[in-house]
């Protein structure tokens, strides 16, 4: 039964085997618990598989993990071996004595590295974060590194505490604006291809077959098993079964996701791109009276506020006056201000 619900878990199965599985799992909450443990695993190999740079060798334990995890045994009888054994029924079959104790050897080094360093026992609790929204919800979500992200309804995030581990593995559609780091990029794993992040705010609608993605600013790299794509500002592309459709201009988001109606958020914004999307959000004009605002930039996020409100944080944290008149914003330093 194992191996028929991790080849379910990576939407393997057959019909009548998906049919199979939710028999298993009719009425039984420890079935579902066991299965979500059984989830979190996968996505962890699956991690792992993209935290290796290409063209570095891997060690040898993590090369047999991968491989014993690809045929559906290692990881969860190498976590059994940690004392979080899954109970689910299992087929009678006969290990060599020196390879499981590799295998076991290799989850181990595998899981150490997802709980937070070799100094976590058996005992530890797995620093795994995990996000879900239901239909027609959503949900704020603040990572270690500071990347905030917001998730649209019937979707799920799944990542770490740990600010160095710069990946997640995601399901369904989300905004994302990702903390900048040039040496370690944010990866984002899903079941039709990862997305490869430096810095920048962009959304993701990620299904079984398709990865779509409409990048408001900085670069995003999505990559299939044979093709990789690049989109920059204000362009949109897609993976279908890990083939990249056209790069083609963005529409505005919200109506790439209406979810996301009265939803500004910036993130190392500068000034002058954050006042671009102010006007679109807001139809109006936005003047920047002095150049030297235009090196200001902005974090932060504002859900269903007035013009108003926005400007008025806006000009707090940039040290600025603002004033609006006849539907135009106008911004000037706050000395220039005061001597006027």
């Amino acid at each position: 039964m194992d191996e028929l619900l991790l080849r379910h878990l990576r939407k393997q199965t057959t019909e009548k085997e998906n049919a199979a599985v939710e028999e298993w799992l009719s009425g039984s909450a420890e079935r579902e618990r066991e299965l979500a443990e059984l989830r979190r695993v996968v996505e962890a190999g699956q991690m792992a598989d993209r935290r290796i740079v290409p063209g570095d060798v891997p060690a040898a334990e993590e090369v047999v993990w991968r491989a014993e995890a690809r045929r559906g045994s290692a990881p969860s009888r190498g976590l059994a071996r940690l004392g979080r054994r899954l109970r689910l029924p299992r087929p009678r079959r006969r290990f060599d004595l020196v390879a499981a104790g590799v295998v076991a050897l290799a989850a181990s080094v595998v899981f150490q590295f997802f709980v937070g360093g070799t100094n976590s026992g058996p005992g530890s609790a797995p620093t795994f974060r995990e996000f879900a929204t239901g239909p027609g919800e959503t949900e704020m979500v603040r990572l270690a590194d500071g990347t905030v992200i917001r998730l649209g309804p019937e979707s799920r995030l799944t990542t770490w505490a740990d600010p160095s581990a710069r990946a997640a593995t995601f399901q369904g559609q989300a905004f994302f604006a990702v903390a900048t780091d040039e040496a370690r990029p944010f990866t984002i794993v899903t079941d039709a291809g990862t997305a490869r992040v430096l810095g920048t705010r962009f959304h993701l609608a990620a299904h079984t077959d398709e990865l779509a993605v409409t990048v408001v600013e900085g670069r995003v790299a999505l990559a299939g098993p044979d093709h990789e794509v690049q989109v920059g500002a204000g362009q949109a592309t897609s993976l279908l079964r890990g083939v990249p459709s056209p790069v083609e201009a963005a529409a505005p988001i919200e109506a790439v996701a209406g979810w996301m109606d009265g939803f500004l958020i910036f993130h190392d914004t500068p000034l002058d791109a954050a006042m671009n999307e102010v006007e679109q959000h807001y139809g109006t004009e936005v003047v920047v009276a002095d150049a030297a605002l235009l090196d200001r930039t902005l974090t932060m996020w504002f859900d269903s506020k007035s013009l108003s409100e926005v400007m008025t944080v806006v000009c707090g944290v940039i040290d600025a006056r603002c004033s609006i008149d006849a539907g135009v914003v106008r911004i000037e330093s706050a000395d220039r201000g005061a001597a006027s």
